[in-house]
């Protein structure tokens, strides 16, 4: 079990579920996909919002929903559900592979389709509604949470924006 969400002592004072403040430089992520910036103030502003199966916001969100919100600020139309949302899916062999923005896509044990989505914010961290054991709400915490041996498959998925090229660097903040 997850500790009770907590507010950051730093200013910007996001809720968390962790034993530690999510690293300071999170919002925004240093790697970033070129113009995925635009939308973490949308992905932002969305912590805390509860969720419920099927809710595609504004008051309450699901896993699809969160992320459908967020890219919608850059854009991109992303299809309801995260079975939908999985085409082009890859296997994820190391957290080294993902870029802000990517979409971390899941399995549970003896699903054989994606059941649920997130969106991988950088530096180790996740932001979406949650493993099991968080709160029923949207929350940021750590991408280890994810990897543990539970059964569940991981695998993630790059969304292509319109001013990136296929062979293009993911740039950092400075």
């Amino acid at each position: 079990m997850l500790p009770p969400p907590r507010r950051c002592a730093r200013p910007c004072g996001r809720r968390f579920n962790t034993s530690r403040c999510p690293p300071s430089r999170l919002c925004p992520p240093r790697t970033q996909q070129p113009s995925a910036s635009a939308c973490w103030p949308r992905a932002w502003k969305l912590i805390g919002v509860p969720y419920a199966y099927g809710a595609k916001g504004p008051d309450k969100l699901d896993c699809s929903g969160f992320t459908q919100s967020a890219y919608e600020a850059v854009g991109i139309k992303l299809p309801e559900g995260s079975f939908n949302q999985a085409e082009g899916e890859q296997p994820l062999t190391s957290v080294g592979e993902l870029v802000a923005g990517d979409l971390l896509l899941y399995r549970w044990a003896g699903h054989r389709s994606v059941s649920h989505v997130t969106m991988y914010a950088g530096d180790g961290w996740v932001i979406g509604t949650g493993p099991p054991g968080q709160p029923a709400r949207v929350v940021v915490y750590p991408i280890t949470y994810d990897l543990r041996l539970d059964g569940r498959v991981v695998t993630y998925r790059h969304i292509q924006l319109a001013d990136e090229t296929s062979d293009s660097t993911t740039p950092s903040l400075p």
